[in-house]
């Protein structure tokens, strides 16, 4: 998968590149080197602000972007200590309530490794984890402290159960939060100007142009590549991994079993 997606973003950006070359190519014959060579002072002081102001955008929407993709995965952390906790809490907690909450605990981490994720790729959920996160509550509200001591942790209790949910709705609703249609608009536009202005310039030999226009229309294309990558955290070359959850699963299974001994 990883391979496939990696050749997609070569394909796409060698395409953007011999187009570019062949913009050029077309614009040079047609008006030639040495009417574009005049005016290559002025050209220079206009593509100078042109060339910041994409920059400056280009930056701010990636650096954006990582931010609310490190927040996706805070997120998916945030959850795992949150279930973590409830899981840990309910040992203080008589049977059976402890190994009804407890198991169903494990039952809604496998469900969200083995089916959620492969859907939150595609923008969706697990009913079986939701209803699975809903017995989770439901159980801890059945849970009766039978003294003092268990009354003062049933309080701690709840509170993380409903955290515990909340960050899950959170996670869920990080993986639909992207750029807005417009300043994608706004981006390729800029990006269009940007690589075609680079046309107007003009050097004696040919060679050495195309390959600032290969470096300039190479380097957009994968940073708009990068900033596409960024906004679906849950999907494609880089995403956010079910890993947390995975690791606190093998903790539950160490605890298992060495409640088993």
């Amino acid at each position: 998968m990883m391979t496939s997606e990696i050749f997609q973003v070569m394909i796409v950006t060698a395409v953007v590149t011999t187009v570019s070359v062949v913009c050029l190519l077309v614009i040079r014959k047609k008006f030639g080197h040495s009417l574009m060579a005049k005016h290559n002072d002025v050209a220079g002081f206009i593509y100078a602000v042109v060339g910041v102001i994409y920059a400056v955008l280009l930056a701010f929407v990636v650096i954006v972007e990582w931010e609310m993709f490190r927040d996706s995965d805070s997120k998916v952390q945030n959850e795992v200590q949150s279930m973590a906790s409830v899981f840990r809490d309910m040992q203080i907690f008589d049977e059976p309530q402890r190994s009804l909450v407890q198991q169903e605990i494990v039952n809604y981490t496998n469900l969200v490794i083995k089916e959620e994720w492969p859907l939150m790729e595609k923008d969706k959920y697990s009913e079986k984890a939701l209803a699975s996160s809903r017995r989770i509550f439901n159980l801890v509200t059945e849970v009766r402290p039978t003294n003092d001591y268990q009354k003062i942790w049933y309080q701690d209790l709840v509170v993380r159960v409903n955290s515990f949910r909340d960050d899950r709705n959170h996670r869920l609703q990080a993986g639909k939060q992207c750029i807005p249609p417009f300043m994608w608009d706004v981006m390729i536009l800029g990006a269009a100007i940007t690589i075609g202005f680079s046309f107007l310039f003009a050097t004696e030999i040919l060679w050495p142009h195309a390959v600032m226009i290969v470096a300039l229309s190479g380097i957009i294309t994968l940073v708009l590549l990068l900033v596409m990558a960024l906004d679906h955290p849950f999907q494609g070359i880089i995403m956010v991994t079910p890993d947390a959850f995975e690791d606190q699963l093998n903790r539950f299974m160490s605890y298992f079993a060495a409640q088993a001994k």
